[in-house]
């Protein structure tokens, strides 16, 4: 009778240790995966920021180019988020997002999240702008999901064929000159300072309000020359006339 009563009188100081250590894990559990939902968050905040900016001008960083070969299947997810399926249709917007596709899947080694390496979303994304004008041109939408499942699946990115005897082309760079001249070739006559400004900015040398010499702001040796008629508004001024771009070294005053 006297032992029964002993280890009874034990239980109500062992049973809430054992309480206390379960809800002490269960907070800790909770706060490190409060901490990673978080991170997470953060990070994905970050390749929207980055996507949302080539969508508005294609021309990207290097710091932009590791953050997208990063995300993965993450920079389809923000496509999704950010464009409308009416802006689907425009052939600009459609050029604009296979840029980032390709360099969201360019390097897949580089994929961070396990479930960012399988390119789901975009998959659905192509398959949208297949039905779009932009889509239907021959090839377009078939070389972007060739690539993309080529890298995904095998983990390695797809290597250009060179034939032996003829010199290595560097392919990311020739892919970053040729969205930089697409883009540049849409700026027109009629549009605004203001539209310019979004990519370019001025440089040193002699100029007037109404002719000016501007650079890229990625790369200042990618240069226009723009005229200008003059409004009551500086950032309204119409372009009249714009260069071919082209390539020299900077000036400065």
């Amino acid at each position: 009778m006297n032992v029964r009563m002993r280890s009874m009188s034990v239980l109500p100081v062992v049973l809430p240790f054992f309480l206390v250590a379960a809800l002490t894990h269960s907070l800790s559990f909770a706060t490190v995966a409060q901490n990673r939902a978080q991170k997470e968050s953060a990070s994905f905040k970050n390749v929207e920021e980055t996507v949302s900016k080539l969508l508005s001008v294609p021309v990207y960083t290097a710091s932009d180019e590791k953050l997208l070969n990063e995300a993965g299947d993450g920079a389809a997810l923000a496509i999704t988020r950010i464009v409308g399926v009416q802006e689907m249709n425009s052939p600009e917007t459609g050029r604009r997002i296979l840029l980032i596709l390709h360099l969201a899947f360019e390097a897949p080694q580089s994929i961070i999240e396990r479930n960012n390496k399988t390119p789901k979303a975009a998959l659905r994304l192509l398959d949208q702008l297949e039905h779009t004008d932009y889509g239907r041109q021959p090839n377009v939408i078939g070389n972007a999901r060739f690539e993309i499942k080529h890298n995904s699946s095998t983990g390695r990115p797809l290597e250009p064929v060179t034939l032996p005897g003829e010199p290595v082309i560097d392919w990311g760079h020739t892919q970053w000159v040729g969205n930089v001249l697409a883009w540049i070739a849409t700026i027109k006559p009629g549009m605004t300072r203001s539209d310019l400004l979004r990519a370019f900015t001025t440089e040193g040398g002699l100029s007037t309000r109404t002719q000016r010499t501007y650079v890229l702001k990625q790369c200042p040796t990618i240069k226009v020359d723009v005229e200008f008629s003059i409004s009551g508004n500086e950032a309204k001024d119409k372009i009249t006339q714009i260069s071919r771009p082209y390539l020299d070294y900077g000036h400065y005053d």
